[in-house]
């Protein structure tokens, strides 16, 4: 029996997530059959469990919902605003009893005033609640399970684990990832022969296969926080008197499922800011030509490594000048450091603790407590925060995560003679201290880094952990640009850049992480364990905690006027035998020391091993030695990557000059001055040009099928994409993919979105064609299938 109970518990949960949503959803559209026979097979399956499990009270309460459900699904009483608000208030009681069953905390609260607000709307007005002992005569006749035909086919079959086992699986697979990190230590220590690499190469893709599976179990879709929404902006419009409408797109993303509850309080933060004082009432928006329904849309997407949330509203977005008369009464500030504070960091005073706009404090909002809360939730967790403010026009928060909480890309850099991890993702940029674009000087008796003009915050790390220098470390330290998740970009003078890997996160000693320098510890290649750096505790240590205190001549730019810089400027650097050239900095991903021991001669062509993937290597007449590094460029045109050896990075430069001829030109774009010396530009369009009889080896040679959203379920992952790459295609559900597919897969009914696109192949759920389906494949004809994708293969040759 407690089996049982634990299962109903569980499930009624996971319902219960979705059900909320479903109700307000039905509210604005009576007419959805659907929504209101999801919501009374949800009470009728409660109805039917408390039978068998001894739950009066919710036996109760799921038969009185049951009861109006089915007049409403009948259309024997008229569906409003006002009847639905009782349901959802017995909605909730049933989560109340549902979590005390789970803590054992009673729940005091009278049921009977909820049943007869309920069942006051059924067409014999003041039908008084059922009694328990009604109920029970009512059910003796029926089955345990009284759960509806329709209800058990649609459930997807699954297997429960407790989260307990779920984090010791997934502790165990970090352990193997350090093991192999290990292995692959002691591999390049004492040397091997290709057996062995081959071997080894097999674990490591045997490993990263289970951990990635292992990494999905913890995956949940983003849904479980989003549907949530509707009910929460419902109350605040009914109790602010306004109307809204909510657009919610992208939950299908998904993330680590401590993510969710990491961003519960956030996102309920920022709606209800949105809604009392974002959004206007409805004569305010009249009066300035506005729709007086607001709109606000939540968006999610995954972008790299990290999972973007943006939330935007046509409201009246944040009035600065107001912002910074509150700063300033309350002495976060002066007048004079306002007025010289740049833009951005005058909006981003709004995330100082006490600190609000709005007028008056009501229940929703108003303390100056909800955008501090957002900022610490989102670092707690290692993620960001940006603002977008249109005054007048409205605001657009974007939320920016982690892709997981237990394995991050990480650098390790090395300090007094110690190695240290910190999360790529706060890393900006690294340059060498002796590059000829970084000044260190001092201002008001702190030290700052010029980094090409701009200044920064700087320390050096040693000072901030307060360890000893190593001697002779001077001559070629690295300054790392750090951008926090809270706190402004400061400059890191470490040591040495030592190391670009995975990481596994380890929760440190309380000791250590009191001191908020550290966000835990890890086990690199080397095999010894080391601490991870928190980048906004080292901006808090420096004294740049807030971005308010940014340096006042920061340049901040848009993402458009960066990619514009980006592409009119160009990399300085020498090459391996001392001659000065340059690239476009668009084309450089990044830069990157690897050990050579990753080269290998393939096919007659150099190449080097990035993360089990080989790679073209440019610039290399013969494979470095085994314990030597490579500095290398990684050059990418979005799809193919390449590497480019170089001695050093010099500088970044404009490329605002005039570009002379090259005598070249298959191998230069051409001939600039800097600095009064002529600079040969590389043809970057050589670098991923293939020669006849030569393929570029970083880009799959399969023609790539991208499955469109509509087909994203459990068929198109377990089904159609094994067919697929069985077959001898590549498979991708990324939407960025879609432009470069040869071929699109989408389901019959949507590929209206799609007209014109020779490369459309429509599949439909079932043998029988409707109109809308014609053209379209049945997606279990495996021969028609694979013969319609070859066809449009063919057709595109």
């Amino acid at each position: 029996m407690d089996d049982l109970r634990e299962e109903f518990i569980a499930e009624t949960r996971e319902t219960l997530e979705i059900l909320a949503g479903q109700l307000v959803q039905w509210e604005k559209d009576p007419s959805d059959k659907s929504l209101i026979d999801s919501a009374f097979r949800f009470v009728h399956t409660v109805k039917g469990s408390c039978g068998f499990l001894d739950l009066p009270r919710l036996l109760r309460l799921s038969h009185a919902a049951e009861e109006l459900l089915s007049h409403a699904r009948d259309e024997q009483i008229v569906v409003s605003s006002d009847m639905v608000t009782p349901v959802l208030a017995v909605i909730d009681r049933i989560s109340e009893l549902t979590e005390a069953l789970e803590s054992g905390e009673p729940v005091f609260d009278n049921d009977a005033t909820l049943i007869d607000a309920m069942l006051a709307f059924l067409p014999d007005k003041g039908t008084p609640a059922i009694p328990a002992a009604a109920i029970r005569q009512l059910h003796q006749d029926e089955p345990g399970e009284a759960i509806d035909e329709a209800a058990s086919a649609s459930k997807t079959r699954t297997v429960r684990v407790s989260l307990t086992l779920l984090d010791k699986l997934m502790n165990g697979i970090s352990d193997l990832v350090l093991a192999r990190n290990e292995v692959s230590r002691q591999l390049r220590r004492v040397g091997s022969d290709n057996e062995i690499d081959q071997a080894f190469g097999r674990l490591s893709s045997t490993v990263a296969e289970m951990r990635d599976a292992i990494g999905m179990m913890r995956m949940q879709h983003i849904d479980r926080l989003f549907s949530t929404l509707p009910r929460l902006l419902r109350d605040i419009c009914i109790e602010l008197g306004k109307q809204i409408e909510l657009t919610v797109e992208g939950s299908e993303v998904e993330v680590d499922r401590e993510m969710v509850e990491a961003l519960r309080d956030p996102l309920t933060h920022i709606l209800r800011n949105a809604a009392d004082h974002g959004i206007e009432d409805p004569e305010q928006r009249r009066s300035v030509g506005k729709d007086p329904v607001g709109h606000i849309r939540v968006v999610a997407r995954q972008s790299g490594n990290q999972i973007l949330i943006e939330i935007s509203d046509d409201g009246r977005g944040i009035d600065v000048e107001k912002l910074g008369q509150r700063a300033i009464a309350r002495k976060l500030l002066t007048s004079s450091q306002w007025q010289n504070m740049p833009e951005r960091a005058k909006l981003e005073t709004i995330f100082a603790p006490g600190l609000s706009t709005a007028e008056a404090v009501t229940s929703i909002s108003g303390r100056g407590v909800g955008m501090d809360v957002v900022r610490t939730n989102m670092h707690a967790i290692g993620g960001s925060i940006d603002l977008e403010n249109y005054e007048g026009q409205g605001l657009k928060i974007t939320l920016r995560l982690p892709l997981t909480l237990s394995i991050i890309a990480g650098l390790s850099l090395r300090a007094g003679g110690q190695i240290y991890g910190i999360s790529r993702s706060a890393v900006v940029e690294i340059v060498s201290v002796s590059n000829r674009s970084v000044e260190i000087e001092e201002i008001g008796g702190m030290p700052v880094a010029k980094v090409r003009g701009e200044r920064l915050a700087y320390a050096k790390l040693e000072t901030i952990l307060g360890v000893a220098e190593m001697e002779g470390s001077q001559s070629a330290r690295s300054l790392v640009i750090i951008k926090p998740a809270v706190g402004a970009t400061f400059a890191l003078d470490v040591e040495a850049v030592v190391d670009n890997e995975e990481l596994v996160v380890k929760p440190g000693a309380p000791l250590i992480m009191a001191t908020g320098l550290y966000a835990g510890t890890s086990l690199p290649d080397n095999g010894k364990p080391m601490l991870l750096l928190d980048a906004s505790g080292l901006a808090a240590e420096i004294g740049v905690e807030q971005d308010l205190f940014e340096m006042a001549n920061r340049n901040q730019v848009t993402d458009a006027e960066q990619n514009k810089q980006d592409a009119d400027s160009g990399l300085l650097f020498q090459t391996l035998d001392g001659t000065v050239q340059a690239i476009r900095l668009a084309v450089v991903d990044r830069i990157e020391d690897v050990d050579g021991s990753a080269f290998h001669q393939v096919g007659g062509r150099l190449c080097v091993s990035v993360e089990q993937v080989l790679y073209d290597a440019k610039g290399l007449k013969t494979l470095p030695d085994a314990g030597a590094t490579v500095k290398m460029l990684r050059l990418s045109d979005g799809s193919t990557s390449v590497f480019l050896a170089v001695a050093d990075v010099i500088d970044i430069f404009a490329l605002d000059r005039e570009i002379a001829p090259s005598l070249l030109p298959e191998v230069y774009e051409g001939i600039v001055h800097v600095d009064g010396k002529p600079v040969e530009v590389l043809n970057s369009y050589s670098f991923f040009e293939a020669r006849p009889g030569e393929n570029p080896i970083g880009i799959s040679q399969r023609p790539l099928c991208f499955v469109d959203a509509s087909c994203d379920d459990g068929w198109a992952q377990n089904i159609l994409a094994p067919l697929l790459s069985a077959s001898g295609y590549e498979v991708s559900f990324d939407p960025t993919d879609q432009s470069r597919a040869a071929v699109v897969l989408a389901n019959g009914a949507n590929t209206q979105k799609t007209v014109g696109d020779g490369r459309v192949v429509a599949l439909r759920d079932s043998l029988q064609v409707k109109d809308e389906e014609r053209g379209s494949i049945y997606r279990y004809d495996r021969l028609g299938l694979l013969s319609a994708i070859e066809s449009k293969i063919a057709g595109a040759r």
